[in-house]
């Protein structure tokens, strides 16, 4: 059996056990604090600042994020990007070469997409890289800058934001060089369907009055359209007579030959015409003729395109709408079109139709 402890004797055994339990748990405590190791405080490698002085990305730049994207004018031909990291142990390149954080670099753009990856490495943890795109719009620039011409003068004078010339040459001028000079070297040129690619074109002229259009075309794919009417004139010598110009014939390279006295200029008719010509809509100016090289064609504001049907008097012959094949012809957006028909018998027998469709408004 067990003695009987004294009220006094418990009370002195708890205290004891109670200190003996505190003393206890408080060394593994202060053990286990001394013994966890502290971490490091270390950047990984990653950018804190990414941005293109003056110009805005897509989103706001994150520092976990990895792509980003933006678009600028034609005009921005380079851009200044400052990028920074977190890390002062790490390096930064773009597109391979290296550069200073903290402190913007320019780079070149071209038209189109240009990519920029921008890589960062301390040489221990893992790189990680950033794609920037910069998207430079075409040029949209679809104006010339003179218009020179073998003969004759433009009325009114040349003018970028003029879109429609006068000039008369004198009956015995066969053709008219003509030489357009587009604003933006990044544009093309189309004179009467022919692509301009020594720098000028020569154009037979008809007897009377004739259209050449000269069609400027932006890298944007932006169109605008020039021009001429040419207004050919007689010229009578006392030993020539001229063709009637009312017998509308279709002529090109005049021979001579010699009646008695009298010169007599017999002229070699084209075989490059056309027997009919068809538009699926509009409403022409006046009944097609195989002579006649001009119409005005008037369509609704809601016509978009037009479709074309044009047939040659000979077989043989090409026949080109704008320089292609295609019949159907998309509308510029403004309220006038040109296009042009050549046909084409022989390398040295060529002559141009011209449609003028007038949208109403």
């Amino acid at each position: 059996m067990f003695a009987k402890i004294p009220k006094r004797g418990i009370n002195i055994i708890l205290v004891a056990s109670m200190i003996w339990l505190e003393n206890y748990f408080y060394i593994p405590i202060a053990f286990a604090e001394s013994t966890v190791p502290v971490q490091a405080n270390q950047s990984e490698n990653t950018l804190s600042k990414l941005e293109i002085e003056g110009i805005k990305l897509d989103y706001d730049f994150m520092a976990d994020v990895r792509e980003y994207s933006t678009t600028v004018e034609n005009e921005t031909k380079e851009i200044n990007l400052l990028v920074e990291s977190g890390n002062p142990e790490a390096s930064i390149t773009i597109n391979d070469t290296s550069i200073k954080s903290g402190i913007a670099s320019t780079f070149s753009l071209l038209t189109g997409e240009n990519k920029f990856l921008i890589t960062v490495s301390d040489g221990t943890q893992q790189q990680n890289t950033y794609t920037l795109t910069v998207t430079r719009k075409q040029n949209g620039n679809n104006l010339l800058q003179s218009i020179q011409l073998s003969t004759g003068k433009l009325s009114p004078n040349f003018s970028s934001e003029i879109y429609e010339y006068n000039v008369g040459v004198a009956n015995d001028v066969p053709s008219l060089t003509i030489k357009p000079i587009a604003a933006e070297t990044t544009s093309t040129i189309q004179v009467n369907g022919t692509s301009l690619k020594e720098g000028s074109v020569s154009v037979d002229l008809p007897n009377g009055k004739s259209i050449i259009t000269i069609v400027v075309t932006a890298e944007n794919g932006g169109k605008k359209t020039y021009t001429i009417n040419v207004t050919k004139g007689n010229s009578v010598n006392s030993q020539t007579t001229i063709l009637s110009q009312n017998n509308r014939t279709n002529t090109f390279q005049p021979t001579m030959s010699q009646q008695g006295n009298t010169t007599i200029t017999a002229q070699k008719v084209s075989k490059a015409t056309l027997s009919s010509l068809i538009v699926n809509n509009g409403t022409w100016d006046s009944a097609f003729s195989t002579d006649e090289f001009t119409y005005h064609v008037s369509v609704g504001n809601d016509v978009d395109s037009i479709t074309l049907s044009p047939t040659a008097r000979y077989s043989s012959s090409t026949i080109l709408i704008e320089g292609g094949t295609s019949k159907t012809i998309k509308l510029d957006d403004d309220n006038k079109t040109v296009i042009s028909i050549v046909v084409t018998f022989s390398d040295d027998d060529r002559k141009t139709y011209v449609l003028v469709i007038d949208r109403k408004e």
